[in-house]
């Protein structure tokens, strides 16, 4: 296990931990240290997405569970919003955009959740061809397999680099290679 998988392992865990603090925890004093831990979490967390990046495949599944959790955050922050109406105000207008934004994102990170979990994985097999990197900053790993380009982890494009003969599952929503099995090279 290597280190971005170790720390993509604990986020949720830690996640609900601070949760429950903010929510038991009645102690000002407290409280605050409590939210200066959070906010150093929060920052290393950011930090690590920049250095690590995609360097886990459950790093990457949290990423889009929690832009998941965000859109849905989002839609409560507008009912929330939306329960104290008064006639058109500014306040309505940003509850509205909160519930629209919260809507979509929710729903595009849930289609591809869903579509990653729920239904049958792409099955390419053939060569490897044309490893290379794309988006900003060379963020994102790719390479084209059976004619089809996927995104990989840091890991599988380090050892696809050999341009191997493989056989790779890939998800139909994030379109990231979930499983490869290496034939020959």
């Amino acid at each position: 296990m290597t280190t971005a998988d170790f720390l993509a392992v604990c986020f949720w865990p830690l996640v609900i931990l601070f949760a429950v603090l903010l929510k038991t925890v009645r102690d000002p004093v407290l409280l605050r240290w409590i939210g200066a831990i959070i906010g150093l979490f929060i920052a290393l967390c950011v930090l690590l997405w920049v250095v690590y990046g995609p360097s886990s495949l459950v790093g990457v599944v949290d990423f889009y569970l929690f832009l998941f959790i965000v859109g849905l955050g989002l839609i409560w922050l507008g009912l929330q919003e939306w329960r104290f109406f008064r006639p058109v105000s500014k306040s309505i207008w940003k509850a509205c955009a909160a519930m629209l934004g919260g809507a979509a994102l929710a729903a595009l990170m849930g289609t591809i959740l869903i579509q990653d979990f729920f239904q049958s994985p792409i099955v390419l097999e053939g060569r490897v061809q044309n490893v290379r990197t794309r988006g900003r900053h060379n963020s994102e790993y790719v390479a084209d397999i059976a004619g089809r380009t996927v995104k990989v982890t840091t890991p599988v494009y380090e050892r696809l680099k050999l341009l191997p003969v493989v056989r790779a599952e890939v998800g139909r929503g994030s379109n990231y290679v979930y499983a490869i099995e290496y034939l020959a090279n």
